[in-house]
């Protein structure tokens, strides 16, 4: 039914709506390119006032609110609705393979970078008003959400409606204008048809309760001076170029050899970046085979079997792709690049602003060729052998009788020329590079590095400076890239234009990248003679060196600290020393007593259960999944108690359809997981929001729907680790509890921050004993996960421990 105050809708102006989209939608087939201001004038304005008849004295454009503007603010004197305008080509990634109007934000926005923007930016306008309805549009598509709640449930994890297209707003003219037109909105339809999705929230977690939370665990003068040492000695020590030569030799570690400890299947580990190569096989190889670097990529090195477009070295973030440009440079390479000359550039060590960028990089070529290869750009000799034809044509030009009438005159007509070239940096810089590569037979390789540590568009920008050297320079030009900003573009970014050669970088074992860390580490600790005396340190760094020793040996005696610290960092070479780092010096660590019983005895193992503890809480005081390598499994946004087991049962489907013989390389369809917790229960809103926090914490890998697949996710080794292995443990239920919402107010008397081990103790089996009567009202699906299991391994962990604190109690 239309309404418009109470009343019948005059079947004219609906129909002079739908006459407005209709031809908008048959003119405007394709978008144009247009800038934001020149999309509202010929698109959304005839939307908002045309289509949806809304009275333009309804409308105040740009009004500013505590110095933030909103492009259009509808409804006066009461605001009613803030619509966001963007430019056309601000593409939102909406699902093709859904013919649902209403979809959840939280798996709307996941990977889709302009919209996850365009809504928390029109979403925060509304807050911050009090206006109810919150809209992004492009001039093509459209979502529109409630964008101030009073329900409890963040604008951002609620619903919205999306129109794909100007063509299904013709087609479904009549959702549109009941959701957005001006009446409507008077009538609130678009928030009685979205609220009445939500979900009531669960009850605030004892963290809400925290007066401190999650605070900063306090560490004692020895533990913060090893700390300091660690992060010296483990991360900071290698970024040293008195040390790269060193470094390379001694810890490099050839990429794509398979982990031994990892609980995901080989064949995933295999296929890691298969959803890159999807279409274009032929051109993405990999950078590594049983010899070392591939005969392809060295080929590559030297201009053998290169196109002129960028050469993309694919690889997740932490992987060691620097690590393998400088060996593949120092090492690899190095016979054939002895004449040559490698021109550098780490985004991800100095800081760059997007709006000069290619001046930086212009810059620092200019500064690498001065100082590594004595070539001075401005040199006089070295410029005029540059332009020696400009300078031949000036000769023989109207200003070539100076030569010898007048020499003086001639020779500033000379300077002039040169001074001109000169300025023209990026010409003059090709001009230099081409003079090297043709006459002194030097080849020039371009290693754009470190660009995944930056947001997308600018790792676009840097990718077009690339595209523009490699077409126009003499040069063989490589950038770093991540799979999900590579396979974002070649969708419909810089990329989509090009066919590029592509060559995947696989991680290293990370059991030997760490054994080879720590080993160089105390290496340098051994053989004395760095300064320290500038890093304010007092501790004596032989005690790092005994504290270095313990991880060593421990590692190697107890195959659970390599297992954890594989999965949790799941090839993240990064990771990986941030978990050693995060353990030297802990606060949850009883350092001194480490160190005094290696040095009393010559030896200390580290048992899991203490390393976990350094691992999951980090820095803090309490457990915060936001600071956390560790997820919260058991988390839930609604009063459904069966929710506590909607993400081990995502992760469980994940890994048994990721060993199934016709799993496509661990990846199902996430249609698929969809529709299983659909069965078991689960309503769309808690699986968008499980989606979004199982991605967000790495527990699954997802690659976004395109015109070749719909999107599909695969389990990562550290969801694995979590399902297969934490959650089992007495030291993750006890963190994860004050994360955890507890529906049942008797258990959540008894649910309460306590420090002292004994209540830890039984504050863990509180809620234990509150997930299993949760557990007999939730589904059980045969061949699912089961909660029962776990629950049997948590009771013996309790008891583990209880029995080792009454042992200690008898020993006193």
């Amino acid at each position: 039914m239309l309404f418009d105050g109470g009343q019948l809708v005059v079947a004219s102006v609906f129909e002079i709506g739908f006459e407005v989209i209709s031809r908008l939608a048959d003119e405007v087939n394709e978008p144009k390119g247009r800038n934001e201001a020149t999309t509202r004038l010929h698109l959304i304005d005839q939307i908002i006032f045309d289509a949806l008849q809304w009275p333009r004295e309804q409308c105040i454009p740009e009004e500013s609110h505590e110095g933030l503007y909103a492009d259009y603010v509808l409804g006066s004197p009461k605001r009613l609705m803030i619509l966001e305008a963007k430019k056309e080509g601000v593409h939102f990634e909406l699902p093709l393979d859904s013919k649902s109007r209403e979809v959840s934000l939280p798996a709307l926005a996941r990977n889709n970078g302009s919209l996850d923007s365009a809504l928390k930016q029109v979403g925060g306008y509304c807050t911050s008003r009090g206006v109810p309805v919150a809209v992004a549009c492009n001039g093509h598509q459209l979502v529109a959400f409630i964008g101030s709640r009073v329900d409890g449930v963040p604008p951002t994890q609620g619903r919205a409606i999306i129109f794909r297209s100007l063509t299904e707003m013709k087609e479904d003219f009549l959702t549109l204008w009941n959701c957005l037109s001006y009446p409507a909105i008077e009538r609130k339809y678009l928030e009685s048809r979205l609220a009445g999705e939500a979900l009531p929230p669960p009850p605030e977690k004892l963290s809400r309760r925290l007066l401190r939370y999650p605070g900063v665990k306090k560490r004692n003068e020895l533990e913060h001076e090893l700390r300091t040492l660690g992060e010296i000695f483990l991360q900071d020590l290698v970024k040293d170029e008195e040390f790269k030569d060193e470094f390379i030799e001694k810890c490099y570690c050839s990429s794509g050899a398979l982990s031994q400890y990892a609980l995901i299947s080989k064949e995933i580990l295999k296929n890691r970046y298969a959803a890159s190569g999807q279409g274009v096989q032929k051109t993405v190889t990999s950078a590594s085979d049983k010899k070392g670097v591939s005969k392809e990529l060295l080929n590559a090195v030297m201009a053998k079997s290169v196109t002129k477009r960028p050469v993309i070295l694919l690889g997740d973030v932490g992987v060691g792709k620097t690590s393998f440009i400088k060996n593949l440079v120092a090492v690899e390479a190095s016979e054939e690049l002895e004449r040559g000359i490698v021109l550098y550039v780490d985004f991800g060590r100095e800081p760059t602003l997007r709006t000069d960028l290619q001046n930086y990089v212009l810059d620092s070529f200019e500064r690498q060729l001065r100082d590594g290869y004595q070539v001075n750009l401005n040199n006089d000799t070295f410029v005029r052998g540059i332009y020696h034809g400009e300078l031949l044509a000036l000769r023989d030009g109207i200003y070539g009788f100076l030569r010898q009438s007048d020499p003086a005159s001639y020779r500033l007509k000379e300077v002039e020329l040169l001074a001109a070239k000169i300025e023209n940096k990026s010409g003059h810089l090709k001009k230099a590079i081409e003079h090297l590569t043709s006459g002194e037979r030097r080849t020039v390789v371009v290693f754009l590095d470190n660009i995944d540590q930056r947001q997308d568009d600018f790792q676009e920008e840097v990718f077009i400076i690339a595209q523009g050297m490699a077409e126009t320079w003499p040069v063989t030009c490589f950038v770093t890239l991540r799979p999900s900003t590579y396979n974002k573009s070649r969708r419909q970014g810089s990329l989509s234009a090009y066919q590029n050669r592509v060559f995947t970088i696989s991680p290293p074992r990370i059991d030997l990248v760490v054994h080879k860390r720590l080993e160089f580490a105390l290496e340098q600790l051994s053989g004395g003679g760095l300064a320290l005396s500038g890093e304010g340190i007092s501790v004596e760094s032989h005690l790092l060196r005994e504290y270095i020793e313990v991880i060593i040996d421990s590692i190697e005696r107890n195959s659970s600290l390599a297992e954890c610290i594989d999965n949790v960092s799941a090839g993240n070479v990064r990771d990986a020393l941030d978990l050693l780092t995060i353990f030297v010096g802990s606060g949850h660590v009883d350092t001194g007593k480490i160190l005094e019983i290696k040095i009393r005895t010559g030896a200390y193992f580290i048992p899991l259960h203490e390393f976990l503890r350094a691992v999951i809480y980090g820095d803090n005081e309490y457990y915060s999944p936001d600071n956390s390598f560790v997820a919260n499994l058991f988390d839930v946004v609604s009063l459904n108690s069966a929710e506590h087991f909607l993400m081990p049962h995502l992760i469980d489907f994940c890994l048994k359809s990721s060993q199934s013989p016709s799993s496509e390389m661990g990846y199902v369809l996430q249609a698929e997981v969809f529709s299983y917790l659909q069965s078991l229960g689960y309503r769309d809103v808690q699986i968008g929001a499980a989606f979004a926090r199982a991605e967000q914490a790495k527990l699954c890998d997802f690659v976004m729907a395109d015109e070749e697949a719909p999107t599909r996710l695969r389990i990562t080794q550290r969801g694995a680790y979590i399902l297969r292995r934490l959650i089992t443990e007495f030291v993750y239920v006890d963190a994860v509890v004050v994360d955890t919402p507890i529906l049942d107010q008797g258990f959540r008397d008894l649910i309460a921050d306590v420090r002292v081990i004994e209540n830890r103790l039984e504050r863990a089996s509180h809620f234990v004993g509150y997930l299993d009567t949760c557990w007999e009202e939730s589904p059980h699906p045969e061949g699912g996960f089961e909660w029962p299991a776990v629950s049997s391994q948590i009771w013996s962990r309790i008891e583990d421990v209880r029995g080792r604190i009454e042992s200690r109690r008898r020993e006193r």
